[in-house]
């Protein structure tokens, strides 16, 4: 999904979600990535020496927000296989917005905004708000594009839209779920090769090793992160793979690496349902508005039979079509923030018209999830494939995606063929490289978890704090994915930002309640 702020965009989500597998692990020694005056320590299998002493040769950012707020862009290359450090290599791209008080100064602070896959050049951009002007002087503020997205050599599978569809509600909607999942995937073959042998290496691992050898040629010995949804992943593997190597560590949002990556997407099924629940809610109060039911039954009933409508026969929403697959999914990208209730309601009504067979026009909400694909789409859409099927294997046999889908309607009867699907992951045509990172790490961190998170679920972010045993949790009521930056709260900004000035965490586990300007919802 992508959340507005301060005149820009920035990916935030896990549009998401195992089997034994014959690995091939990096050599141990691949993960020391470090300049010589850091400390150096060449790949077992071939000396990364000349990558770590790459010089960046710092521009315009050519993005009008970064350049207003004073940031430069450069790239760096790297492997794109680390256990062949002589053969072909990726452009990373990145921005940093400088430490202004130099006196001060903490270090860098690297960012990813989740995805997986999602863009990060921007979102340095959140900081300066939320810190305060003063804080954010502190750090180098680094926005790299993980590799295979944006300006760090992004991949094209030509895809016709996102791989996350419904399989609906009988055995015609699975069987045209799972087909274009694997459609998706023959266009990944087409792409790149039988067995999509340069995707493998789009992984959440290779993704860390470069995070570690921009700091080494940035001439640091550790690197704060701040990582939201699938970015607390990424850091929680960065903190494995490089001990040491963090100083502080936010996860906002977070993924419990047991959980990665199937097992997430099904975790989202039921914190949908009962966000949809909490909207119904909200909305039946408003009838006279809205005009989708006076009670919540009425309104719940609403929503379900505009996405059976539409499978029985696509909407018409403007120029554009909205199938069975396609409804709830754009439902779910509504299930996102509880103070955009009556965004969720008007867009609702939209398809509600629609599924009675009025003439109506898309908003911007429906404009977008509907909107023919672009180049940004097939980008975004083929390299989550390519993280999600790379970093774990996914189970292969369609008869257990179709019975978790049939265990999950009476309880989750909008979102279960939603997040149970069958994925891209199980026809996809390569094992992983590598095993999947499934525990936590020894280094301390601050995890921002919000109670009703409908992409991570709470159990998740409860999940990695156990597996951080020198981490802290700060939980928040409040029905929200992305929260620090992006959901105003006084009293998480408050904890948050005295761990970034600091370095201390806070003494216990926290709980925050909602600011009372944003109690009610909906606004």
């Amino acid at each position: 999904m992508r959340r507005g702020n301060a005149g820009r965009t920035v990916a935030v989500g896990v549009l998401a979600g195992a089997a034994a597998f014959a690995a091939l692990p990096v050599p141990a020694q691949a993960d020391t990535v470090a300049r010589a005056t850091v400390s150096a320590s060449p790949a077992a299998t071939g000396d990364l020496h000349r990558f770590v002493q790459q010089r960046p040769r710092w521009t315009e950012c050519g993005h009008k927000e970064l350049d207003k707020a004073g940031a430069r862009c450069a790239s760096i290359r790297v492997p794109l296989d680390y256990r062949d450090p002589q053969g072909r290599t990726l452009r990373i791209g990145f921005s940093r917005i400088k430490a202004t008080d130099t006196r001060h100064r903490i270090g860098l602070m690297m960012h990813n905004s989740g995805g997986p896959g999602g863009p990060t050049l921007d979102m340095p951009l959140l900081d300066a708000p939320v810190m305060g002007k003063r804080l954010a002087a502190r750090y180098d503020l680094i926005g790299m594009d993980p590799r295979g997205v944006g300006r760090s050599s992004p991949v094209h599978c030509g895809t016709s839209g996102h791989w996350l569809r419904s399989a609906g509600y009988d055995t015609a909607g699975f069987r045209a779920q799972s087909a274009y999942s694997a459609q998706l995937v023959e266009g990944c073959r087409r792409a790149y090769g039988k067995g999509v042998e340069h995707l493998r290496h789009f992984t959440t691992r290779n993704t860390a090793r470069d995070m570690d050898l921009l700091r080494a040629v940035l001439g640091e010995r550790k690197t704060s992160y701040y990582g939201i949804s699938y970015g607390t992943y990424l850091g929680a593997v960065y903190a494995k793979m490089f001990p040491g190597r963090t100083d502080r560590l936010l996860l906002d949002s977070a993924v419990d690496p047991a959980r990665w990556s199937v097992r997430t997407l099904r975790d989202a099924a039921g914190a949908n349902e009962e966000f949809l629940d909490a909207w119904a809610k909200w909305t039946a109060h408003r009838d006279r508005t809205y005009g989708l039911g006076g009670t919540p039954a009425k309104v719940r009933a609403t929503v379900e039979g505009i996405a059976r409508q539409a499978a029985r026969e696509p909407l018409r929403v403007g120029t554009y079509t909205a199938d069975g697959q396609q409804v709830p999914m754009v439902l779910s990208m509504l299930m996102a923030n509880d103070r955009d209730f009556a965004r969720a309601a008007r867009t609702v009504r939209v398809l509600h018209d629609a599924a009675r067979g009025r003439p109506v026009e898309p908003n911007e909400e429906l404009a977008e999830a509907l909107g023919k694909p672009d180049k940004g789409t097939d980008n975004g859409t083929s390299l989550q494939m390519a993280i999600l099927c790379g970093d774990r294997e996914a189970p292969r046999d369609l008869s257990w995606y179709r019975r978790n889908i049939e265990k999950s309607r009476a309880e989750a009867p909008v979102f279960g063929p939603l997040f149970n699907a069958v994925t891209p992951c199980a026809t996809w045509p390569a094992k992983p490289v590598e095993e999947p990172v499934l525990s936590g790490n020894e280094a301390p961190g601050l995890i921002v978890q919000a109670t009703g998170d409908t992409r991570t679920s709470y159990a998740n972010g409860q999940g990695l704090h156990r597996r951080m045993p020198h981490s802290r949790l700060i939980t928040l009521k409040a029905r929200v994915h992305g929260v620090y930056g992006l959901y105003p709260n006084r009293c998480v900004e408050r904890q948050v930002n005295d761990y970034l000035r600091t370095g201390k965490l806070p003494a216990r586990d926290t709980t925050c309640e909602k600011d009372k300007a944003a109690a009610g919802g909906g606004s």
